[in-house]
């Protein structure tokens, strides 16, 4: 973010950005929270709070209609931020809501199993999301338990190489079935406490 169109930086299909996408998303509000402009319940701080804690950013911090939203990318220098990339409040609440119950959901299936955050031995991320999701950025917001990074893995399409495993394998095909008999399954809508827990979860 000290310079978000640096020569490094990334589009997907290398063409004039249009959007966000989910990895990014994350990054984009991990690396808002570490700068200080998202406090810690992830709302944008005091235009004069952006200009004392991030004075090089500050000035992206601005409004569409009533809403408070940050610019990630301006197509030219002057334009109006409705023709720009930003990142709304709402887009920082819609993500807020996704983490809550991710680290919700793994918070409590280790206190099912009397384990704490220090025992999880690793994180496997899966998907294509997961695949291009930065550890340090999951870490920073909660999205998964804080670890070294090179304990948190991208695991690639693991549905699919599972799928394939089944199809291709009859001894891997009855490894499988087997272990739904090792499996439990926990309802964790049912927890009258879910809605507390996912509540303490929403900050960063």
């Amino acid at each position: 973010l000290e310079n978000p169109m640096s020569d490094d930086t990334q589009f997907i299909g290398d063409v004039e950005p249009k959007g966000l996408c989910g990895s990014g998303l994350v990054d984009a509000v991990a690396e808002l929270v570490r700068v200080g402009l998202l406090d810690a319940s992830g709302r944008y701080v005091a235009d004069d709070v952006a200009k004392e804690v991030a004075p090089a950013l500050a000035d992206r911090l601005t409004l569409v209609g009533q809403e408070r939203v940050f610019v990630l990318h301006r197509p030219t220098p002057d334009a109006e931020p409705e023709d720009c990339v930003v990142l709304s409040q709402r887009d920082v609440r819609e993500l807020q809501f996704a983490k809550a119950a991710i680290s919700t959901g793994w918070t409590l299936l280790l206190e099912e199993l009397g384990l704490g955050h220090r025992d999880v031995q690793q994180v496997l991320l899966a998907g294509s999301f997961g695949s291009y999701l930065s550890a340090a950025s999951a870490v920073r917001i909660g999205l998964v338990p804080t670890l070294p990074m090179l304990r948190i893995v991208a695991a690639g399409n693991v549905a699919g190489e599972g799928a394939k495993m089944a199809l291709l394998s009859v001894r891997e095909r009855a490894g499988a079935q087997a272990l739904l008999e090792e499996v439990t399954y926990v309802e964790l809508s049912d927890r009258a406490d879910f809605n507390d827990r996912f509540v303490d979860q929403l900050g960063f």
